[in-house]
């Protein structure tokens, strides 16, 4: 399906960074955020992870953000929502989404299967890794009635309560949109096309984004959904400009997963080059239907990246600073 409407970017946060760095000056999450406002980008993303991959706690980092920015939208990607119970999570993020006017998604992922790193996040809570898509999946109808209702009751395999009533409510009608994380799964895209407001992936071919793409809405209609109510996006991870950019971005990248950079642009999308050569691959997929490209900046200077990349976008009609001061 070919995507004509202008597309919306997105930033990631380094909340991850700021933890490897050793600092405990926030400031740069918070001029990251207010610039990104400032130059047009749509939203701005963090990442979650309680002992695999430590960082500055997501929700907490959002609602500070939300404080000092009037317009971004403000995302998890991916937030691992199967740690939480889920009666306090929609508490949270109810509460989130009021403080901020109603600007928040929550990005859900799962973690990677058979990571050891990973599973023993579930274990030290006392959770079964294997269940997490099953417990997921029972979260996110839990979070919704929650949401939506008074006197919520629920029975299920892993959460049982009777007579809640949570307030406040999302200021979102609905309640908080929830984008599920699925590469090219079959389960997983048709967990998309269920129960998805949204689709998140680092898929690393705009082919096989497209034939996933059509697959969800096609999973979408056979639930009874519109297919054109899932928001479509993908996670891009890059490294642009000169030589120089390129190398640091690589080494970036190898010493953030502790292995080759070669086996982490296996295992997920990573695109270098000059600006115009990471944007072209972009765009393509952008036409195979992605509506939001969420950029995580491989590099040290995040912000002369935020900067270089706004500049870039602009230049290519995507971006438009003008647009975000009217929209303020």
């Amino acid at each position: 399906m070919k995507n004509d409407s202008k597309p919306n970017f997105g930033v990631l946060l380094p909340t991850r960074e700021a933890v490897i760095s050793g600092r405990s000056d926030p400031s740069l999450l918070y001029q990251l955020a207010e610039r990104a406002e400032v130059l047009g980008f749509h939203s701005v993303w963090v990442g979650d992870s309680l002992t695999a991959r430590p960082r500055i706690d997501a929700l907490t980092t959002l609602a500070a953000v939300g404080a000092r920015t009037r317009r971004v939208r403000l995302g998890t990607a991916i937030f691992l929502a199967a740690l939480r119970h889920p009666v306090l999570l929609a508490y949270q993020l109810g509460s989130l989404d009021w403080m901020t006017g109603g600007r928040i998604d929550l990005g859900v992922g799962y973690g990677r299967p058979k990571d050891p790193t990973q599973e023993h996040e579930f274990e030290i809570l006392g959770l079964a890794p294997g269940a997490r898509m099953k417990m997921s999946e029972e979260l996110v109808h839990v979070m919704r009635r929650l949401w939506r209702e008074s006197d919520v009751s629920h029975a299920g395999a892993f959460t049982n309560f009777e007579h809640v009533t949570l307030e406040p409510k999302p200021v979102q009608p609905g309640g908080v949109p929830i984008w599920l994380a699925s590469n090219n799964v079959e389960p997983g895209l048709k967990r998309v096309g269920r129960l998805g407001d949204g689709w998140l992936n680092n898929i690393k071919s705009p082919d096989v984004y497209r034939e996933c793409w059509e697959k969800i809405r096609g999973y979408a209609a056979d639930a009874g959904r519109a297919p054109n109510s899932i928001h479509s996006a993908i996670y891009f991870t890059l490294a642009a400009g000169g030589k120089e950019a390129i190398v640091e971005g690589q080494t970036f990248l190898a010493q953030y997963y502790n292995r080759s950079y070669d086996a982490v642009a296996n295992a997920m999308l990573c695109v270098t080059g000059s600006w115009d050569e990471v944007i072209d691959w972009m765009e393509k997929y952008i036409q195979a239907g992605a509506r939001t490209v969420v950029l995580r900046f491989a590099a040290r200077d995040q912000l002369a990246y935020l900067e270089a990349c706004a500049e870039a976008l602009e230049k290519r009609g995507l971006l438009s600073s003008a647009n975000a001061q009217s929209m303020s």
